[in-house]
């Protein structure tokens, strides 16, 4: 299985709309996972254009999506355990408290920080894909690609 990660897109405020290179990228991906902060909700429709979309609401959601999307989802994906939040509501350093939050994760996705994580932290993948539209203090901005199998492939793209 291959899924496509993206967070913290903040359309229209960061960017006018997906770069081409992400949605590009997400042509050949089973599922889309959108880690929060999304502000619009064009920015599901534009997605669900290529893939099945799983999204959490972040901290700069519209009330709309904040209404329609969880803060949380619990997913089994290929024989997974696949966790995803947005992050700005958990208390503490993410890397520290994420695996609190989920014990049970195989990988826990999550963005709010804009900061590119693929960490394996004691047997559980805490994977940020940081942000097509917002760099902050990254030198580029970036998305990623999880790929599900016997093992676990995971890869933050720059550009």
């Amino acid at each position: 299985m291959k899924i496509g990660v993206i967070s913290d897109t903040h359309i229209p405020y960061r960017g006018r709309k997906i770069p081409d290179i992400v949605l590009d990228s997400f042509k050949d991906v089973d599922l889309i996972i959108h880690a929060g902060d999304l502000v619009q909700e064009e920015v599901l429709a534009t997605l669900e254009e290529i893939a099945p979309v799983k999204a959490v609401s972040g901290n700069v959601d519209s009330p709309e999506l904040k209404l329609k999307l969880p803060e949380r989802l619990e997913l089994e994906l290929a024989g997974y355990k696949v966790c995803v939040i947005h992050g700005h509501n958990v208390r503490g350093h993410l890397l520290n408290t994420l695996p609190y939050v989920f014990p049970d994760a195989d990988i826990i996705i999550f963005g709010h920080t804009h900061k590119q994580c693929n960490e394996l932290i004691n047997g559980q993948l805490l994977f940020n894909p940081g942000s097509p539209t917002d760099r902050r203090m990254e030198k580029n901005y970036s998305f990623g690609i999880i790929e599900l199998a016997d093992e676990i492939h995971a890869e933050i793209i720059q550009f």
